[in-house]
């Protein structure tokens, strides 16, 4: 349950220059994607499991409702509804019973949490407390990317990657230190959609970094 949860995120090195600290982009990118809640994006995500033959490909809607709630409501290829909120991270497939844990319990819930907020809330201070923020490029196309720099976090994420062109981010990628990894397409590029039904990791990749080309 935890791992399709946290999946929502993927990581790649994207970048052609070499990042720079957080400050002024990492800022002033964070701050122009900032939206008033409720906020909702498509979404495409691609999973990479080592246990796995494929890819695990799930889409739907995101929603950030403010704070520290959202949802990730599932459409294909199953029905799932993940709320989180309050301290609490909740998850319903179908009409089966709903099953609920404290979110402390589930460090990369709360990554996945920070990752979604970094992109609609632009809560810079808040993301500096768990994640060394680093950014390339400029405004027509830029790379953020999150390092966790807490004990908890360190032990589970390696880092998360946000893709995307003047206030809109197209990729989020979630590298784990168990070597899976996923990458998640939204808003725009979600819209598009996938060019094959198990993609390569890095042609999909190749392809957050070009913008959807």
């Amino acid at each position: 349950m935890l791992r399709n949860i946290a999946a929502l995120i993927v990581f790649a090195s994207t970048a052609t220059a070499a990042p720079v600290p957080a400050g002024d982009l990492a800022e002033s990118l964070l701050a122009g994607m900032a939206k008033t809640p409720p906020v909702s994006t498509p979404f495409v995500e691609v999973s990479y499991r080592g246990v796995l033959d494929q890819p695990l490909i799930v889409s739907g809607t995101l929603r950030w409702l403010g704070g520290d709630r959202m949802e990730r409501d599932i459409a294909k290829p199953f029905s799932e509804i993940a709320t989180i909120g309050d301290g609490q991270v909740s998850v319903q497939r179908g009409d089966r019973e709903v099953h609920s844990m404290p979110l402390s319990r589930a460090p990369q819930v709360g990554a996945m949490l920070a990752g979604f907020r970094a992109l609609l809330g632009g809560d810079v201070s808040s993301l500096q407390q768990d994640f060394t923020l680093s950014a390339v490029g400029g405004e027509a196309r830029w790379v953020i990317s999150l390092v966790p720099k807490t004990g908890q976090l360190k032990q589970q994420l390696v880092s998360i990657v946000i893709d995307g062109r003047g206030h809109e981010p197209r990729c989020l990628t979630v590298r784990n230190t168990n070597g899976d990894s996923s990458i998640t397409l939204v808003g725009a590029m979600a819209r598009q959609g996938l060019q094959s039904v198990a993609p390569l990791e890095s042609a999909l990749a190749v392809r957050c970094r070009d913008g959807g080309r």
